[in-house]
């Protein structure tokens, strides 16, 4: 029997990718740090077309789209302007089983893979094992072995780092994670507002720009999900009891033109950096890294969790058949192989991709904001081109090196 991988981190990205090897027939024995509950909160919702046929490999995906927000269309607006940009997900018919976009809770994903991992015979999810310590991320390494806090000693033919940002793995592999942080912070709110009443034509995802910079309004199943752009050092309540933030106060009011939206409460506030990072490497010996344990970018678009996502499914595709057949390195062209082709899909296409969106939504002059608009709306109105810019926004670029 083939030997269980290890995954460190029981958060989306290490349940997809423990799901996704054992849909391989490898076992998979997740770590998890604390006795994780499932907490309420709207930061990630976004699911894109690759995303959603990859996670109907492991029955995951007709939920979302069952009770999901499905998006047809992508709007970009201004705050002040009257030009808008429409982009149909009807040009991606026949390129994708799923020609449209999911907003669908990260936590109700979250809960969904633990469920589908809690039921799987080759998932063993242990919950409150911190892991402390690593043996065999150096090259030519034969197995690797991860030490808990207790001193438990784990052995496995690979361990897998999808422990988030501040991945302890990564850091005790000795990877460099170089980049940057935004100067500016991101505000994220929750509300039962009924925009829709009150904008017109409003779809349910919305990218605006405007004077104080960008608003994006995602429509989730619960909620309409606010997230605008602060700056550094703000110290204005950020939870609702000192009244509404007051940079996400001016961009409601031109948005809804009115102090209308105020009768309605301001729920889960989350005032958090973003970053544009990537590890210098994806592979260390026996340790491979996925999700925000290997890169972080914008929020903005909702690129960050689907490369995750799509990380876990490239790494089982490529490990699983290898770690089955034995011999041959047990899989170190195929690791090596993942590594490379993950890395690449950060670095030439999401990176680029994040910066390119986030530029354009915190440009603040309206001159700019103006041609950007402009343009986005001639791209829309090319059949060509259109297609092109959205099937790039829906990440079906990032997914090629997907293997099966």
């Amino acid at each position: 029997m083939t030997e269980p991988v290890i995954v460190v981190g029981a958060g989306p990205v290490g349940l997809a990718a423990a799901l996704a090897l054992a849909a391989e027939r490898v076992p998979a024995v997740v770590l998890e740090a604390e006795r994780a509950g499932v907490r309420k909160e709207w930061r990630g919702s976004t699911l894109h077309p690759p995303t959603l046929a990859l996670l109907d490999r492991i029955g995951a995906a007709s939920d979302a789209v069952a009770h999901g927000v499905r998006v047809d269309r992508l709007q970009f607006r201004d705050l002040q302007l009257p030009d808008r940009a429409t982009f149909s997900y009807g040009v991606l018919e026949g390129r994708t089983p799923f020609p449209f976009r999911v907003q669908y809770e990260q936590y109700k994903l979250l809960r969904l893979l633990r469920e589908l991992a809690e039921a799987s015979p080759d998932v063993d999810l242990r919950q409150e094992h911190r892991v402390t310590g690593l043996t065999g991320a150096d090259e030519g390494a034969a197995a690797a072995v991860v030490t808990l806090a207790d001193g438990t000693r784990l052995t496995a033919p690979y361990v897998v780092a999808a422990d988030g940002a501040h991945s302890v793995l990564r850091k005790l592999a000795g990877i460099g994670f170089p980049g940057d942080t935004y100067p500016s912070q991101s505000l994220v709110a929750a509300t039962p507002f009924p925009f829709e009443t009150v904008v017109d034509d409003l779809g349910p995802v919305s990218y605006w720009s405007g004077p104080n910079g960008r608003l994006s309004l995602i429509r989730t199943p619960d909620v309409w999900r606010v997230a605008v752009s602060t700056t550094a050092g703000v110290t204005a309540s950020a939870d609702g009891t000192g009244g509404p933030h007051p940079e996400l106060a001016a961009a409601l009011d031109l948005l809804v033109g009115d102090r209308s939206w105020a009768g309605s409460p301001l729920q889960q506030h989350q005032l958090y950096r973003s970053h544009q990072r990537v590890a210098d490497r994806f592979r260390a010996g026996r340790l491979l890294l996925a999700g925000d344990a290997a890169h972080l970018s914008s929020t903005t678009g909702g690129m960050g969790l689907n490369s995750g996502v799509h990380d876990a499914f490239d790494l089982a595709a490529r490990l699983g058949p290898a770690l089955r057949a034995g011999g041959d390195g047990d899989g170190d062209a195929e690791a090596d192989a993942y590594a490379s082709a993950r890395r690449d899909a950060a670095v030439r296409i999401v990176q680029p991709a994040t910066r390119t969106v986030r530029a354009g939504v915190d440009a603040t002059g309206r001159d700019a904001r103006l041609a950007r608009l402009r343009d986005l709306a001639a791209t829309a109105a090319d059949p060509v081109a259109g297609t092109r810019h959205l099937s790039a926004l829906s990440m079906l670029d990032a997914v090629e090196g997907v293997s099966r």
